[in-house]
């Protein structure tokens, strides 16, 4: 019984190491706010996820303009306008109207992904910048690449934590933050790789 109990405690505790690890991995990525990425002169679009604060989609309007570049909202309120969007970015409601699709059927980061690929597959797009909180890029990107696999996506991250991720130590509302986040993304990676997997098995690479 003492060996079973030991070997037992050695899981756990290597258990815990590498979930510390990821974890600390996962918060040192969500650091990495957006900055001038020679790529992005050459995407074809912008996607802007919603979320709790304003500014992804005042970020996102201002990158598509800067770069002439179309931009989705992804998870608009159903009863939003453009006229909502143009008041929180500061724009002309034509401005917002001629070039800016207000994407509503998303209500989750999946559905994100899933309203996103329709949208570029529809008009053609390939390579998009993704806009979304610094917290929450590892999961939007995994939900974007989940839904099209032949897009290429460039993170363009927003700072929306109260303290810089790589010191959440610092501040328990961040650390609940970054801690809550981390579980969504490792139960999506999950449910990611089952689906990977479910789709090899019904379509086996050719021997």
């Amino acid at each position: 019984m003492k060996a079973i109990a030991r070997a037992f405690a050695v899981v756990v505790l290597v258990a815990l190491i590498a979930a510390t690890a990821d974890f600390m991995g996962f918060a040192g990525r969500a650091g990495r706010t957006a900055s001038d990425d020679p790529e992005a002169g050459q995407a074809d679009a912008v996607a802007t996820l919603t979320g709790a604060s304003d500014a992804r989609i005042i970020e996102g309007v201002r990158l598509a303009e800067e770069l002439k570049l179309p931009l989705l909202i992804s998870g608009v309120h159903i009863d939003a306008t453009t006229a909502d969007i143009a008041n929180i970015v500061g724009a002309s409601e034509a401005s917002i109207a001629c070039c800016v699709t207000l994407g509503r059927a998303a209500s989750t980061t999946e559905g994100n992904g899933s309203e996103v690929a329709d949208w570029a597959r529809r008009y053609e797009f390939k390579r998009l910048i993704v806009v979304t909180s610094d917290y929450h890029m590892d999961r939007a990107m995994l939900e974007m690449k989940r839904a099209m696999p032949e897009g290429e996506f460039i993170p363009h991250a927003v700072a929306s934590l109260k303290v810089p991720a790589n010191r959440w130590y610092t501040d328990a509302s961040t650390t609940r933050r970054l801690f809550g986040e981390w579980i969504k993304y490792r139960i999506a990676a999950l449910r990611a790789g089952e689906g990977q997997a479910q789709a090899l098995a019904q379509n086996p690479p050719p021997a």
